[in-house]
């Protein structure tokens, strides 16, 4: 190969470098700006991207015998490194309820266990919980609501050195900053977010928690789900590269907030998009009872319950469990904590619900009794002071749900039989058939 073309080559190829040059310095650029999102390999001014998967690196292999049991948070209620997001109604108390969690979190099962959302907590981890909403102020008072008051509660936070971190972003003097933002219509994780993501894998967090969801995003991640799944994409990434859950608040809608029955319902009353649903990994709901719910608690604790004093919640959705069943939750008058009443409520509601075989006879006394004076007794609950439901629950406690059941049973079966009223027109009385 003679001289003159072995200069041409290399000019060529200088050529090749020098407009190539440009391209390689702005991908570079981009790499630096957002470290997180790839990862390559730089040789000899050429770019090597690294194999996004390796297909024989995924064989049945790895599938063989038993599979690892999932690391639970929440045993049975949330598990480890998920994205997840709690939401409920304006002024239900999910921030707060969120707060206790990191604080149980945070203390880990001392002499007694830890529970929170209905689960146990069965190991100690160290917590993060960032709020854009509420003053350093605030928070203090909030947290020493959730502890025992007096030198008890100091003893309690001495535990939690080290452990847990509260940072109100009104009192950082930096203030809030976006996490995730619209740049020419393209949805972008801010170097906030990256900065964050270091910090949480460098403190090595078990708990992440943000308060709330809104105020820490400049987009319309309500109506856009591009945005929701790009939010979720970067908490996705980020619960796996560190370990921790991270779990944000949300809103759900007012309208029909009383008619939600359950978790389904529940679900489809979140507020915004789809995608925030979607692109989550676990969320749970807090809502407001039904009235017939709300009573036959009221019936059990002995008292009237104020409009967010009872509370129902509910895994809504999970990756690894599902939907769970509904809890209740009644607010302590004390701290404002919601206060996992399920298991006590719901035995007291099926002791309520039957009555002993002598109790039954007693039913059926008072009904002949009161169609032989003239006065019969009525199935319907529309007829308040008569209807027969109304003398079960004050002479046996019974609860309206129970009375009900045992009224259209006993009508089923011909024990009971519909009459005409002796002196109310077009009213029906009960009479009892042995």
């Amino acid at each position: 190969m003679n001289d003159d073309l072995i200069r041409q080559m290399e000019e060529a190829k200088q050529m090749a470098i020098d407009q190539l040059q440009p391209k390689l310095d702005k991908m570079k650029g981009d790499m630096a700006a957002r470290p997180h999102a790839y990862r390559e390999q730089w040789v000899d001014n050429s770019f090597v991207p690294e194999p996004w998967i390796t297909i024989t690196d995924w064989g049945i292999d790895n599938y063989l015998f038993e599979a690892n049991e999932i690391d639970w948070l929440i045993e049975g209620i949330l598990p480890r490194a998920t994205p997840s997001i709690l939401c409920s109604l304006g002024g239900v108390g999910k921030s707060y309820m969120m707060l206790d969690l990191g604080i149980r979190v945070a203390a880990g099962p001392g002499l007694g266990p830890q529970y929170a959302f209905g689960g146990r907590i069965p190991k100690r981890g160290k917590v993060v919980f960032i709020t854009a909403e509420d003053s350093k102020d605030a928070v203090h008072r909030r947290l020493n609501q959730v502890l025992t008051p007096g030198l008890e509660g100091e003893l309690q936070k001495a535990k939690l050195m080290d452990q847990f971190y509260m940072v109100p972003l009104a009192d950082t003097g930096t203030g809030v900053r976006p996490l995730l933002v619209s740049v020419n219509g393209e949805y972008r994780m801010t170097d906030a977010w990256y900065e964050l993501g270091d910090q949480i894998k460098a403190l090595e967090a078990t708990l992440v928690m943000l308060d709330p969801l809104a105020a820490l995003v400049q987009a319309d991640i309500n109506a856009d789900p591009a945005a929701a799944q790009s939010f979720w994409s970067a908490v996705s990434q980020l619960c796996a590269e560190s370990g921790a859950t991270v779990m944000v608040t949300h809103h759900m809608r007012k309208d029909g907030s009383r008619e939600i029955d359950g978790p389904m319902a529940a679900r489809e009353a979140i507020r915004g998009t789809t995608g925030l649903v979607d692109g989550a990994r676990w969320v749970y709901c807090l809502w407001l009872p039904q009235a017939k719910d709300r009573d036959a608690v009221e019936q059990v604790i002995g008292e009237p319950l104020g409009e967010l004093s009872m509370i129902q919640g509910a895994v809504v959705k999970s990756n690894d469990l599902g939907m769970t069943s509904t809890r209740t939750f009644i607010r302590d008058k004390q701290s404002g904590l919601l206060i996992d009443c399920t298991e006590r409520v719901s035995e007291e509601l099926d002791a309520r619900k039957h009555l002993t075989d002598e109790q039954i006879q007693e039913v059926f006394g008072a009904v002949s009794a009161r169609y032989h004076a003239g006065d019969p007794m009525s199935h319907h609950a529309a007829a308040k002071s008569r209807y027969l439901g109304t003398w079960m629950m004050t002479h046996f406690g019974i609860t309206k749900d129970g009375a009900r059941e045992y009224i259209q049973k006993w009508l089923a079966e011909g024990r009971l039989v519909k009459e005409p009223h002796p002196k109310i027109q077009r009213a029906l009385g009960l009479r009892y058939e042995p």
